[in-house]
């Protein structure tokens, strides 16, 4: 079974030794439990522990309140998933703390019924896994793009020097064939030009995946003369 580790804050310890019955009785996890009676605490015992998979969250604490605790939160941790728990039904408290990243809001009351609390825990996991998967398959698709993008300009920067390659050849060969002195300018644009497509497949050789991302899109990799002289 997957253990996941909870904060509860709350600050009346009979409520969170209620919360901490229901959690273990759970079948879906085993839950790793910290408990802590103010925001204040908490902010602490995450600084600590770098992060928990779910945070039970009282509103009205000493101190400072479960909004101001979210609040501090979601501007470094968007991951965590969030409850608050409280008596107030007031529609400005739970209009707050949605507003402010939690990602469920019960009422007291609410979790005399002991299926709730864990309902809304695997509901909130679960959305956190779809953001994940969406998340992948951004970063995905932005990688695509930009290998995309390279492939399209290594080929457009490719074409020009291989074009001037090609014409200077078949002068030289029409010379050869005529049996007139090569034109030496000729023989020149070839070597100058293979040295270009070399550097061009140097760089592309360094490049490195770290410089696949969204930034790589319709960026000019490669700036080479247009020498279409002959």
């Amino acid at each position: 079974m997957v253990t996941r580790s909870i904060l509860i804050v709350e600050d009346e310890p009979a409520v969170a030794l209620t919360f901490q019955h229901i959690l273990k009785r759970s079948l879906e996890y085993n839950y790793s439990i910290q408990m802590v009676s103010s925001a204040e605490e908490a902010l602490e015992a995450i600084k600590k522990a770098g992060t928990f998979d779910i945070v039970l969250l009282d509103y009205y604490l000493p101190g400072l309140t479960g909004g101001d605790f979210l609040r501090a939160l979601r501007t470094r941790d968007q991951s965590t998933v969030v409850i608050v728990i409280s008596a107030s039904q007031e529609y400005k408290i739970v209009h707050d703390v949605f507003k402010l990243g939690a990602d469920d809001y019960l009422t007291k009351e609410e979790l005399s019924n002991s299926y709730v609390l864990e309902k809304a825990i695997l509901a909130g996991l679960e959305k956190r896994e779809y953001q994940k998967e969406l998340n992948r398959s951004e970063v995905a698709r932005q990688r695509i793009d930009a290998i995309t993008t390279i492939i399209r300009t290594v080929h457009h920067e490719l074409n020009n020097p291989m074009a001037i390659i090609d014409l200077a050849l078949a002068k030289t060969t029409n010379a050869v064939e005529a049996g007139l002195p090569v034109n030496h300018a000729h023989l020149r644009e070839i070597q100058e030009n293979i040295n270009r497509m070399a550097d061009i497949l140097r760089r592309l050789h360094g490049f490195r995946q770290e410089n696949f991302n969204d930034e790589l899109r319709g960026l000019k990799l490669f700036s080479l003369p247009d020498d279409s002289s002959t």
